[in-house]
């Protein structure tokens, strides 16, 4: 868990980083990290692991936000899926056609989530881009259309789309020299997320960001990963085991806890304790999940499973009225 140290110390603002697209799952060894918006799969043992929220809400931009809301914090609550097991036995009498309007409406879900996945990791970035509204419009569309073309769904198989088509297809929305500026942008993918991550929770708790207050904390988180970049695990752990997860949940917190230290020079006091309690809230979050997982593996042996870890910033299912 954090500690809530609020130190001195002083980082020199730069605007660099790496690309994490938010819209991924990636594998790190045997270790498995789902992305935004993204459950872990059901366990392959019989047990219930600790409850995270995992349902990825429809975004308000916070640089929107022009008169306080509520300060009051929403309760969390846990999402579930309901799915039949496939040693069932088929009853034909409860079998269901697929109506084709069944496909239409997942398509349609799924579109809506990578449009809020969007706007959670562009819409800063867009700001800074300084598109004219109609090129701003057509390269969000763009990124939707091309995560949904490489998603794999229950309807259709995804397809790989390499760098030259992806920057090819851009270029073709809002020219070669846009494109350029936004593939540099997008170098700090992880800090223009994070940033919007942040308001977003400051403004559901009633204490909106400032302009000038994204930008330091812009900086702020670049130049943390920047200092304090995720490296991979030494080589003589196993991917595996359980220390090898320890060692990213350390990287994580460390991370978490220098951006709570250089807060108070940007954030309120109150704006301060809410980012805190949500960086706290997510180391719990890992530590629950990592000790549950520990646990069914002693327990279950013969079960030859990867780690998971849970998305950063599971959004609470229920919110304040905006």
């Amino acid at each position: 868990m954090l500690s809530p140290q609020c130190g001195g110390s002083k980082l020199k603002p730069m605007r660099r980083g790496t690309l994490v697209l938010a819209l991924s799952l990636a594998a790190v060894g045997g270790t498995l990290f789902y992305g935004l918006g993204s459950a872990p799969p059901p366990s392959p043992v019989e047990a219930s692991p600790p409850t995270t929220a995992t349902v990825q809400a429809q975004p308000t931009s916070p640089t929107e936000v022009t008169q306080d809301a509520s300060a009051g914090a929403p309760p969390e609550a846990a999402a579930s899926r309901d799915e039949p097991s496939p040693n069932e036995p088929v009853d034909e009498r409860r079998v269901r056609r697929v109506d084709p309007r069944d496909e239409a409406t997942r398509r349609e879900q799924d579109r809506r989530s990578a449009l809020d996945e969007v706007k959670i990791a562009y819409t800063l970035l867009f700001k800074d881009l300084g598109l004219p509204k109609e090129d701003e419009t057509a390269l969000s569309d763009l990124l939707v259309d091309m995560w949904l073309e490489g998603a794999w769904t229950s309807y259709q198989q995804g397809r790989t789309i390499s760098v030259e088509e992806r920057s090819d297809r851009i270029s073709a929305v809002i020219g070669p020299e846009k494109l350029e500026q936004f593939l540099a942008l997008e170098q700090n993918g992880p800090a223009y997320w994070e940033t919007y991550q942040i308001a977003l929770l400051l403004q559901r708790r009633g204490v909106p960001t400032t302009p000038a207050q994204r930008d330091a904390l812009f900086d702020i988180l670049v130049d943390v990963r920047a200092q304090y970049p995720i490296a991979r695990p030494p080589d003589d752990l196993d991917p595996n085991s359980a220390e090898y997860l320890a060692h990213i949940h350390r990287q994580q917190d460390d991370f978490d806890r220098h951006v709570i230290e250089l807060a108070p020079g940007v954030l309120s006091p109150t704006q301060v304790a809410y980012l805190f309690q949500a960086y706290d809230r997510m180391s719990r979050e890992r530590i629950d999940l990592f000790e549950w997982q520990k646990r069914m593996k002693a327990e279950h042996p013969e079960q030859n499973t990867g780690w998971m870890s849970p998305a950063r910033w599971n959004p609470p299912t229920r919110r304040n009225p905006e």
